[in-house]
């Protein structure tokens, strides 16, 4: 029975990496991509049209502007974040139990006050539970192409180092759950070191924001970083989306340079505006 039972798993797990493998040919094609969070009028159903992918907030965006850009041959991947509770997200934020907040080494939660969230625990089956149930909601029950995951940075960035595997591994088996019940692309914001390590056989592109030449261009860290997606992408086929803030051109030639597809968002970190 064990055997049996290995051999079926690890069938399933070529089938998902099969499936993800039209995903990213689509991914590869990607030229002219947008990061939206906020509601849809007219206009932007017209603009999401023309786009090879878009990111949007599946609360906010209406449901007829995502079938349109779908019609017409959008990715559309809707927003999730993984690694914090948004207290803004009432009905989402009011099914977390006390186990899933992430606790530090005196049993504190993390708050994050620019975002009004708290860091959240991977490692708990509720909250994986939880944060699934979601994802049917907003992205599979709206036909939506798949899920970004924002937030995975925060693992590497914000947790002791000490602890980053456990809660890596458990992203990993997440991340698989959510390609074996739903059967959608992944994609995730930022956690370099997550994607080479962990989620890059599962993951179709990750995002790089604020990839601005006088930030990235002569950074010893960013440069290193480059190369090593480059290889992620030669060995799993990840793309890499880069969102410039400032040095509009210089940064697209880097982007270029490297094979990252690239959109320049002059509001920085704000993705309420088209």
């Amino acid at each position: 029975m064990l055997v049996k039972k290995i051999g079926a798993e690890q069938q399933n797990e070529s089938e998902l990496l099969q499936t993800s493998q039209i995903i990213k040919q689509k991914l590869e094609k990607v030229e002219d991509f947008k990061y939206y969070l906020d509601t849809g009028n007219k206009s932007i159903g017209e603009k999401m049209k023309q786009m090879d992918l878009v990111i949007i907030e599946p609360i906010e965006m209406q449901q007829t502007y995502i079938t349109d850009a779908q019609e017409n041959g959008t990715l559309v991947y809707g927003y999730i974040n993984a690694m914090e509770g948004d207290k803004w997200n009432k009905k989402l934020y009011s099914k977390f139990i006390e186990e899933n907040f992430y606790k530090d080494e005196n049993g504190n939660r993390i708050y994050f006050e620019e975002w009004d969230s708290y860091m959240m625990d991977m490692t708990s089956p509720y909250y994986q539970e939880v944060m699934l149930e979601e994802i049917q909601k907003q992205v599979v029950s709206k036909g939506l192409d798949g899920v970004f995951l924002d937030t995975v940075g925060n693992i590497e960035s914000i947790l002791p180092a000490s602890e980053q595997t456990e809660q890596n591994e458990a992203l990993v088996e997440f991340i698989k759950k959510i390609k074996q019940q739903y059967d959608v692309s992944v994609a995730q914001n930022w956690g370099f070191y997550t994607l080479m390590n962990y989620t890059a056989p599962y993951v179709d592109f990750i995002m790089w924001e604020d990839f601005s030449y006088r930030v990235v261009g002569e950074d010893e860290w960013s440069l290193k970083m480059m190369e090593e997606l480059q290889k992620v992408r030669k060995e799993h086929g990840t793309q890499v989306m880069a969102v410039g803030f400032t040095d509009q051109e210089k940064s697209r030639e880097l982007a270029g340079k490297n094979g990252f597809k690239f959109v320049f968002n002059p509001a920085g970190s704000y993705y309420n505006e088209w």
